[in-house]
């Protein structure tokens, strides 16, 4: 199916059209709609799914205005240094065992994926992946293909020491 068909498309097209009507210029709204296709279609390369499938998924996932929800912390660029791409959640799992997470804060390890609020022996620490500081590349985005999503999390322990494939 064409990305220009899925339910995703028409879904994000409607609210660029609104939002786009006469008189409101605050924003470049179709030049928004340009970027989501761009990336669809680079997750699409990336990963063998169709952009269709991708696009639709993202519209299923938003909550929030379109031009706040697209942007390069919630969809990156697929690149070997900042993105890790998995099959499915139990590949990811796999991936990841039972070490835990590092925090990028204190250094400590973390059960939680997203902050360091289990560091374990009573240490917690108030750092967070998602926001702000998971924007400014604190943290690691996966991608699982089965899920068709992606977030961003601490840096697994078990990936300290695998470089990242290009």
């Amino acid at each position: 199916m064409k990305i220009t068909e899925c339910a995703g498309y028409k879904k994000l097209l409607a609210s660029v059209e609104k939002d786009a009507a006469p008189g409101k210029k605050y924003h470049d709204y179709r030049g928004k709609l340009e970027w989501v296709l761009e990336r669809a279609k680079h997750y699409a390369e990336k990963t063998g799914l169709a952009a269709s499938d991708i696009l639709d998924a993202w519209e299923a996932a938003r909550g929030y205005w379109y031009m706040n929800y697209y942007q390069d912390c919630n969809q990156p660029v697929i690149t070997g240094d900042s993105v890790r791409v998995f099959d499915t959640l139990d590949a990811l799992k796999g991936s990841i065992g039972d070490k835990g997470f590092r925090c990028p804060a204190c250094g400590g390890v973390s059960t939680d994926a997203y902050s360091g609020k289990e560091m374990g022996k009573g240490k917690v620490c108030d750092w967070k992946v998602y926001g702000l500081f998971g924007a400014l590349g604190k943290g690691i985005y996966v991608f699982v293909k089965s899920e068709t999503k992606g977030q961003t999390v601490f840096m697994p322990v078990a990936w300290e020491d695998e470089p990242l494939a290009a």
